[in-house]
């Protein structure tokens, strides 16, 4: 019995020590694969890292494009090189009339509205007859011309009378001075009444109507005292304030006449501006009337003062308008092209179709030995034709220009 008890315990501690092997054993086997494991994890991040940091997840992208492709769309080349740039000021203006041509006719003496020869939207020439008026005061200055005329006219008869007699000693020296001075006065008399025609609006041309009636005894009696209102351009009426048959007083603003074919644009330039803006420089034009048309323009002035209050100055820019497309009151989107003389300091640029956006960002896409490569830039400055480049190329690069649409079409591909 004890014998037995004895075998039983020893090969109980037999099997108590191979659970215990195979549990170390174990143990090590997952500590060892562990180890392996967690090695293996970390060789793999820092490769995976190393690869991120070699390429950039905005890095670039090489373009390759088939020659077929070429052939269809050939790509032109541009090196990027420092230039001047002066860069184009854009703000909103509106559209003014020209007031080198713009005119208000009204009477230069009070009477009444006889004819009405032109009316609203009329467009009328230079001298047209507008409208005619009866006027006391007008018959008054017309029978006053006649009249001087008439007495010049004798004086200078009488002088010539006196001179001939004079010069056959039938006459003595002292009448013909007397009628000498006479037609002097006479003739200044005339002046003075021909003068007083001119300020009531009578051109030569009523004038000699007016002798061609005085000589008419017909119608020496009536000569009616009418006065024309002419215009004074040519233009449109835009707007006419008289009736038929109104009694008018001097001065009254009877028609307005606008040429709408040279017209003005008016601007507000801040003061940190104004140096960018000088007389003769190019403008664009352009309003939501016309979609994708440009009209061409210049400044015309630009006011020495500053206003106080909006720290900006008027600026006049004047423009072509034969079509007559834009109106005064309109407003307009106007663009002061930059001239590269008015720029001090040189920058980095290209030409300004060489950017493409993709993604909302600036793209360039630069030769390569392989093909083109895409190109993340930041830009500035920019002018009419180029752009101010301050990160992402060097000088000298070759950028694509024409035919770039191709490879942004690829790179979205």
């Amino acid at each position: 019995m004890r014998i037995r008890i004895h075998r039983l315990l020893r090969e109980g501690m037999g099997m108590t020590a191979l659970r215990l092997g195979l549990i170390g054993g174990l143990g090590l086997l997952v500590s060892s694969l562990g180890a392996a494991g967690c090695s293996g994890d970390g060789e793999s991040v820092a490769r995976a890292n190393t690869q991120g940091a070699a390429r950039p997840a905005s890095g670039p992208e090489a373009l390759k494009v088939s020659e077929a492709a070429l052939a269809k769309n050939p790509i032109t080349t541009a090196p990027v090189t420092r230039i001047r740039i002066a860069p184009d000021l854009q703000v909103v203006g509106s559209v003014s009339y020209n007031q080198n041509h713009y005119a208000l006719v009204g009477p230069l003496v009070s009477g009444r509205v006889s004819r009405l020869l032109a009316g609203l939207g009329d467009v009328v020439r230079a001298g047209q007859v507008l409208a005619e008026l009866e006027s006391s005061e007008i018959g008054q200055a017309q029978a006053a011309y006649l009249s001087a005329k008439a007495r010049a006219t004798a004086a200078r008869a009488n002088l010539k009378r006196e001179s001939d007699l004079a010069e056959k000693k039938i006459s003595s020296l002292r009448e013909q001075e007397m009628a000498e001075a006479q037609s002097i006065s006479e003739e200044a008399e005339l002046r003075a009444a021909i003068e007083r025609l001119h300020a009531y609006g009578l051109n030569e041309t009523d004038i000699a109507a007016l002798d061609r009636e005085g000589r008419d005894r017909r119608g020496a009696s009536g000569l009616g005292g009418k006065v024309p209102l002419r215009a004074p351009i040519r233009g449109t009426v835009v707007a006419r304030h008289i009736t038929l048959g109104q009694a008018v007083e001097r001065a009254t603003d009877a028609f307005k006449i606008i040429d709408l074919s040279q017209l003005w644009v008016l601007l507000d330039i801040y003061e940190k501006d104004l140096q960018r803006v000088y007389v003769g420089q190019k403008v664009e034009l352009r309003t939501e009337t016309y979609p994708g048309e440009v009209f061409h323009a210049r400044v015309a002035h630009v006011s020495p003062l500053i206003d106080e209050k909006t720290r900006t100055a008027n600026i006049l820019i004047e423009f072509d308008n034969p079509k007559g497309k834009l109106r005064p009151g309109q407003f307009v989107a106007a663009k002061l092209l930059g001239d590269r003389r008015q720029a001090a300091v040189e920058v980095l640029a290209v030409p300004r179709r060489a950017v493409s956006s993709v993604e909302g960002k600036n793209v360039l896409f630069i030769r390569t030995p392989d093909g083109f490569q895409r190109r993340l830039v930041e830009i500035g400055l920019s002018d009419g034709e180029h752009v101010e480049v301050k990160k992402g190329i060097e000088a000298g690069e070759l950028v694509a220009i024409d035919g770039a649409f191709l490879l942004k079409s690829e790179l979205l591909r």
